[in-house]
């Protein structure tokens, strides 16, 4: 069996016969890298010939995608080492967002300014969500597969829960639940035009050569509540499966945060996969605690 066959046996939850680690250090590969810090060992050596070396599965994330914004919708980016800004210019109004640099100008970059201040930069994101759709581009999932042979899996990473789009990523939490409450019609209507807009994304995806299709929800039990979860995930987790399930897709979702109030819900949501489960003592859970959760199913 190679490694290729094992990892996707253990995605589908079928009986494997080791175990498969598949390393993401992708971060850390790219700040080192930059900065010169890299081991020596390493240098000069791609990501995946590296996974290679220290007797890893390969997940090679890969777009299947392009986005296209219509006439009416101008995009700008504005970078120097201090800051990124981003800004969308539309009829009805322009709004942008700003990450500033942390610690170096390699590492993450921190988001001081949502797109999403107040009602009206609201609805001109949801003009922005109206006016883009998504067309397929799969050759560079066609490369990372060729570059992955047979030592793991390729996958396209594609979109989080629109709410968690709306709340986290648009306004930022404490704004985004402020908005929620304050304005839940005009929130629930920007939040289904992200749900319109990405399930039609998927409807390419399923299409796509990848193995796994997975989410970027860095899902998190004390930001979404069960209620929540509920009310918004599972809906448009449902959907997405009905789509992938009709090419033999995996769907994955990317669960980074603390979800130990969330993992009882997951056997009958619509993800096959949960990845990246943190435990403790970032979480008040085992992992087979965790496991018990998912009651097998997942």
């Amino acid at each position: 069996m190679t490694k290729r066959e094992r990892y996707l046996r253990a995605l589908r939850n079928e009986q494997v016969d080791q175990l498969v680690w598949a390393p993401n250090f992708d971060y850390w590969l790219n700040v080192n890298t930059a900065e010169g810090t890299l081991p020596a060992r390493y240098a000069g050596m791609s990501r995946n010939d590296i996974v290679r070396a220290i007797g890893g599965y390969i997940w090679n994330r890969a777009s299947g995608i392009k986005s296209v914004l219509d006439r009416s919708v101008e995009f700008f980016q504005d970078e120097n080492p201090e800051r990124l800004v981003h800004e969308y210019r539309t009829p009805v109004g322009t709004i942008r967002s700003v990450y500033l640099k942390t610690e170096t100008e390699h590492r993450s970059k921190f988001l001081s300014e949502h797109f999403v201040k107040d009602i009206e930069s609201l609805r001109i994101m949801k003009y922005v969500v109206e006016a883009t759709h998504y067309e397929p581009d799969f050759a560079p999932t066609l490369k990372a597969l060729e570059e992955t042979g047979e030592d793991g899996i390729v996958l396209n990473p594609a979109f989080c829960v629109p709410f968690i789009q709306f709340a986290k990523i648009d306004a930022g939490y404490v704004n985004g639940f402020y908005m929620w409450t304050d304005y839940r019609k005009e929130v629930d209507e920007l939040v289904n035009a992200y749900f319109k807009n990405f399930l039609q994304c998927y409807e390419i995806l399923a299409s796509s050569p990848a193995d796994v299709i997975t989410t970027s929800d860095n899902m998190d039990g004390l930001m979404i509540s069960p209620a929540i979860f509920k009310e918004y995930a599972v809906p448009f987790y449902q959907e997405a499966k009905k789509i992938f399930a009709q090419n033999g897709k995996i769907f994955e979702g990317h669960w980074c945060g603390r979800t130990q109030n969330l993992l009882p819900l997951v056997p009958e949501c619509g993800l096959d996969v949960v990845e990246a489960i943190v435990t403790r003592p970032m979480a008040d859970i085992t992992l087979q605690e965790a496991l018990d959760m998912l009651g097998g199913k997942v």
